[in-house]
């Protein structure tokens, strides 16, 4: 089965995902522009050079993952928008935008039952509630215990390896078309 790329954004996106999909996707760090400030067309523009790598290195296809953040629009108008910009690039193969919706700590926090359960430094008995366009960062320090604080570099990678994808894309539609994207094989450990 050839690879899926995946484009992610910063250092921290980059050590998670590698780490519980470098085996079965292979994973790059953008160069482009980033942000909740940069349009829809620059994402797409500055996506080009990592597709093209992805494409030479054999990829049966690429996934952009980028954070929707602070963005004015409406989530499902921007996801929307990314997809058909993708797609006026012409890119010659499957490129499909996977977008946390807010952030790739929401995505962490679809199974925080799991995390509560598996991981010391996040509170006990933690019961799953609705995480999906919320302030990830600042509800993932929330579940932290007290005296302890988040490091994306250092914690992000442990706690994507510790949720269930199963369980997460039931509380996270944004992780949902993520796994889709990837396709849900290439989930599975």
């Amino acid at each position: 089965m050839a690879k899926i790329g995946i484009i992610v954004d910063g250092q921290g996106d980059f050590a998670a995902v590698k780490r519980r999909l470098g085996s079965t996707c292979k994973i790059l760090k953008t160069d482009g522009p980033r942000g909740h400030t940069v349009t829809i067309a620059e994402l797409a523009r500055g996506s080009r050079k990592q597709i093209n790598m992805l494409r030479f290195f054999g990829c049966a296809g690429a996934v952009v993952m980028t954070d929707f953040e602070q963005r004015r629009e409406p989530y499902s108008k921007f996801v929307s928008q990314l997809a058909l910009e993708l797609n006026k690039q012409g890119f010659g193969f499957n490129v499909c935008p996977a977008v946390p919706n807010t952030m790739i700590e929401n995505w962490y926090l679809a199974d925080v039952e799991q995390l509560s359960r598996k991981r010391s430094y996040i509170k006990s008995t933690l019961s799953q509630r609705p995480y999906e366009g919320k302030h990830g960062k600042r509800e993932l320090k929330q579940v932290f215990k007290k005296g302890e604080s988040y490091s994306e570099v250092k914690h992000g990678p442990e706690l994507f390896c510790t949720i269930r994808f199963s369980i997460a894309q039931g509380n996270s539609a944004s992780f949902k078309r993520f796994v889709s994207c990837i396709g849900a094989s290439r989930t599975r450990r």
